[in-house]
């Protein structure tokens, strides 16, 4: 049976019901930003390079913990629009870094973009991804608490339960929020000031169909019901980039299915639940501001 670490980099790598905290944020309740705000909040000039630690903590097994860490740098420039790479092997130990590398970034005044995908964190929906554009990892001129972008759709594909093949449909949605312009923190004994906060997130509603043995008939089985399975709080510093990133996988699985499924003799392949986080913090960095 896979571990939650397992799951979890399995999204991190493609890649993401709870939002991290730290003893180190103080953030008050500034009021809204003006309408005018501008700053370069991710530098990004070819070969530019940010290095953080990573610490992974299985909330249900210290076992699986590990500390890792990511070299993030700038790979290539195409216009008004840059990819990014990570590490030798181009995979992230860090789950934002994951998602960053897994797409195309774009930066404006007061925004950045991503164009990228995501995978469906369980063994056996690998094959479903969701692509998105125009995701705003940020806005510097956005009211606190408010709505970035969300993109929500429906996938639908078969996964082995061993015994049998069954359908599964998907919902998704995912969505970015700025939490505010005005967060202040410390990362590895360096203070921050008016760093831009701002969380991704990935909320998912998964049912089965099967035939129930009895009737004979059709049955719709909740595995996930509308849960926001992973949330990344991120803090962005002017003339800096990405400082702090806070990620969080959690997710219960519909007990009454898990027990329908073991009646019929089926066992879900993966954990049916899980709570874990993902922190990745800034130890140094070049970047080369324009």
């Amino acid at each position: 049976m896979k571990t939650l670490k397992q799951l979890f980099l399995i999204l991190t790598v493609s890649t993401f019901v709870m939002a991290c905290s730290s003893d180190d944020n103080n953030d008050p309740a500034p009021s809204n930003p003006p309408s005018d705000n501008t700053g370069n909040y991710f530098p990004m000039t070819v070969d530019d390079y940010w290095n953080y630690d990573v610490a992974y903590r299985d909330n249900n097994d210290s076992n699986n913990d590990t500390d890792s860490a990511d070299f993030l740098f700038v790979d290539s420039q195409t216009g008004a629009t840059y990819d990014l790479g990570v590490n030798t092997n181009d995979i992230a130990n860090g789950a934002m870094n994951a998602i960053l590398v897994n797409g195309t970034l774009e930066r404006t005044e007061s925004t950045l973009l991503l164009d990228g995908s995501i995978s469906i964190p369980f063994p056996g929906f690998e094959t479903s991804s969701i692509d998105f554009t125009d995701m705003v990892l940020y806005d510097l001129n956005a009211a606190n608490n408010s709505e970035l972008s969300s993109v929500s759709g429906t996938l639908n594909q078969n996964i082995d339960l061993g015994t049998e093949t069954i359908p599964v449909t998907i919902d998704y949605t995912v969505s970015t929020n700025q939490i505010n312009n005005n967060s202040s923190l410390t990362v590895n004994g360096v203070n921050y000031s008016s760093a831009s906060r701002a969380t991704f997130k990935l909320n998912l509603n998964v049912v089965a169909t099967i035939v129930n043995p009895i009737t004979m008939q059709p049955q719709d089985l909740p595995i996930l019901t509308n849960q926001d399975v992973t949330v990344a709080n991120n803090y962005f510093v002017e003339n800096i980039g990405l400082v702090k990133s806070e990620t969080a996988i959690e997710y219960q699985v519909n007990q009454s299915t898990v027990d329908l499924l073991e009646l019929f003799g089926v066992t879900i392949p993966f954990p049916t639940s899980g709570s874990a986080t993902n922190v990745q913090e800034l130890t140094d960095y070049m970047v080369t501001i324009e």
